[in-house]
């Protein structure tokens, strides 16, 4: 059964923030000053999950030290596979801190979906790890932008939070993605550019059959709108700390800049202040 906020939980949650209060005074008294966090991501593209992308993503997040993990759940019913998939591999590394927020009757509510309680914020800006896994991202953003998840968010990355996005959960990052709208006139399908999270600035991402299908339109919104496009293959990882970012996997990553040629990237190659 997916987990649930329970009372149990949100005692942990308030210790966790309590302990993240604590800890930010404790920076400050030994720098002289405030610490700036900064937040980084994993873009994982939707194909097959490797184990090694998730002790990665434990590494670097620091979480052994202490903290739990986030999952927010993009799929319209509570049977979400890819949280559950998740929830697993964390448990297979000895992470057990793991909660799954599934949003599925709140996304389906009329005119406009239910907020979030105290609680659940405070979970989430406090997580030490924050996963989005493939799923509908129409609905998803639907939620985000009509409750305070979307700021939430932003708060947890400027907390310093790792924000995992998979897939669909990966191209809703960016302060725009791209979607499908059904053209009634035309009576055929075009594509839109929709608000997205605004985690990752002047940044869209998607994958590389999208690129395939509509390079030369990507090519001049990259142009007009001043975005990098991010195209993912189906196991592709990419790591982004500050403004920097480096290719985890074998599959190559795809980029598209304002005004430049498209550059494919792989294993080892990095970026250097581009995000």
């Amino acid at each position: 059964m997916m987990l649930r906020i329970t009372q149990k939980f949100l005692v942990f949650a308030l210790i966790t923030y309590l302990f993240a209060a604590c800890n930010s005074e404790n920076r400050q008294t030994l720098s002289g000053e405030n610490e700036q966090l900064s937040g980084q991501f994993f873009l994982v593209g939707k194909g097959t999950y490797l184990k090694k992308t998730t002790c990665d993503i434990i590494e670097k997040s620091g979480i052994r030290k202490g903290g739990h993990v986030i999952i927010l759940s993009m799929a319209e019913n509570k049977l979400d596979s890819s949280a559950f998939f998740l929830q697993k591999q964390f448990g297979e590394q000895e992470i057990m801190a793991v909660h799954i927020f599934d949003f599925a009757d709140r996304i389906q509510k009329k005119p406009s979906p239910i907020s979030l309680t105290n609680s659940e914020i405070l979970a989430i800006e406090n997580a030490s790890i924050i996963c989005i896994p493939d799923g509908n991202r129409n609905s998803f953003m639907k939620l985000a932008n009509n409750t305070r998840l979307k700021k939430v968010l932003q708060n947890a990355k400027a907390k310093g939070v790792l924000i995992v996005g998979i897939g669909s959960g990966a191209s809703v990052l960016g302060d725009h993605y791209y979607a499908y709208v059904n053209d009634t006139v035309l009576k055929r399908y075009k594509i839109i550019m929709k608000p997205g999270l605004d985690l990752l600035k002047n940044t869209v991402i998607d994958n590389i059959v999208f690129i395939r299908n509509y390079k030369e339109a990507i090519q001049k919104n990259s142009k007009n709108k001043n975005f990098v496009f991010v195209g993912l293959a189906d196991t592709s990882c990419l790591w982004i700390k500050e403004s920097n970012a480096r290719v985890l996997r074998k599959s190559k990553i795809v980029f598209i800049f304002p005004n430049k040629p498209m550059k494919k990237l792989v294993k080892g190659d990095e970026l250097i202040g581009v995000f």
